[in-house]
């Protein structure tokens, strides 16, 4: 039987970038699970057993526990979650932070101002469905 045949949730292809806590090494998540993930990275592997992992363009944040090594990849599993862009328990404070500061905040004026924004925009008429008369 082989380990595939044994998974209990069928994993996902993916190229999503990640980060491993602590140390911010960035990995690919190779492919991902509701019930973990494959982790490949360029350096050296985080040697922690335990470690927040966060799908970087999303803001989940996930505790792991590694289940396997082979090389430059991770096999993790999930035991809990969390979205960054709610509160975040104490020991994801730091993480959350970094998080937040990954891209530049435009206000709604600069963007408005922006010259990509067409300033206007033709307005479609609606059209009121046809009924005959009865």
């Amino acid at each position: 039987m082989s380990a595939r045949d044994r998974r209990a949730a069928e994993r996902i292809a993916t190229s999503l970038r990640g980060k491993v806590f602590p140390g911010q090494v960035d990995c690919v998540i190779a492919d991902f699970s509701k019930m973990g993930a494959r982790l490949k990275f360029e350096g050296a592997a985080p040697q922690e057993n335990r470690m927040t992992m966060v799908v970087w363009s999303s803001g989940v944040a996930f505790d792991a526990q590694v289940r396997w090594r082979r090389g430059l990849e991770l096999g993790v599993q999930f035991f809990s979650s969390r979205d960054l862009r709610r509160p975040a328990p104490p020991h994801l404070a730091e993480i959350q932070a970094l998080w937040m500061k990954r891209r530049p905040r435009v206000g709604r004026r600069q963007l408005i101002a922006s010259p990509v924004i067409l300033q206007q925009r033709p307005r479609l008429q609606r059209r009121l469905p046809y009924r005959p008369e009865v």
